[in-house]
């Protein structure tokens, strides 16, 4: 029988609320030493799991938050039977065991910021076609205008950037003095300024949502989401062995819906 798997917690004890995850199988957790692996019994493969066999995943995620810390799988990871994974447990049990103790008491918050990009670039456009009028002089040759034209291009880039790191130096402050760690991935694309995962102990979560209001509060021209908390998807630690086996435990962890449950309930 292939096992479907959810998560490791730290608990070696029975689920004792009634959980159904995907296409409705029933939910429990199999023992290894003193933390589980929380399965589903499924006799199909996974490959035609949908969106909705994503969010599925994702609720089962959430329910055992609310009793144990997790390391979230990745989506459609199965396992041939018991015994695998009893050996796969064996193998990585050490790695296991130090992500759950230092994620335990601890949530992932998400951040977004979408930024009037095409505002901020033309103002910085006509700020330096004033300074090009204030400082005109003799007609140039061709040549001369087509590099003066590549530098503009290039200061517009600069400054744009510029501005970019000085709002997410600014917000940081106030965010980053409530996290413990944090992923920050900067100008995604040019509207998309900030895609950020905070890493926050469970009694300083009210003081975060309170800094992020407060943020978002003071720049009313630019778009923030909130999402979470969330199991900690984006900052489960693992031990640096050799490639091979970084790569295997790399494949073990979720790759699920938080970037889709941005625009869900937890979004503002």
């Amino acid at each position: 029988m292939k096992l479907y798997l959810y998560g490791i917690v730290d608990s070696s004890n029975q689920i004792e609320e009634a959980i159904y995850g995907l296409r409705g199988c029933g939910v429990y957790s199999i023992p290894y030493r003193d933390i589980g692996v929380v399965v589903s019994e499924m006799g199909q493969a996974t490959q035609g799991l949908t969106e909705g066999g994503v969010l599925e995943h994702e609720a089962v995620v959430e329910k055992l938050m609310a009793d144990f810390t997790v390391l979230p799988m990745r989506f459609r990871t199965l396992v041939d039977g018991r015994d695998n994974l009893l050996a796969m447990m064996q193998s990585y049990y050490r790695d296991f065991k130090g992500s759950l103790e230092r994620l335990r008491n601890k949530s992932e918050f998400g951040v977004k910021v979408i930024w009037p990009a095409d505002k901020v670039k033309e103002n910085i456009v006509n700020r330096l076609r004033s300074d090009q009028t204030e400082a005109s002089g003799p007609r140039r040759s061709a040549g001369t205008r087509f590099m003066k034209e590549k530098f503009e291009r290039y200061k517009i880039d600069e400054e744009f950037q510029t501005k970019a790191d000085q709002f997410i130096k600014a917000m940081d402050m106030f965010l980053g003095k409530f996290a413990v760690e944090k992923r920050l991935e900067t100008l995604k694309t040019e509207k998309l300024l900030l895609d950020a995962a905070y890493l926050v102990e469970k009694s300083q979560a009210c003081d975060f949502r309170e800094a992020f209001w407060h943020i978002k509060s003071a720049h009313p021209g630019f778009k923030f989401l909130l999402s979470g908390p969330w199991p900690a998807y984006n900052f489960v630690g693992l031990s640096k062995h050799d490639p091979a086996r970084d790569a295997e435990q790399a494949n073990l962890f979720a790759e699920v819906a938080r970037s889709q449950a941005l625009v869900g309930a937890g979004s503002v």
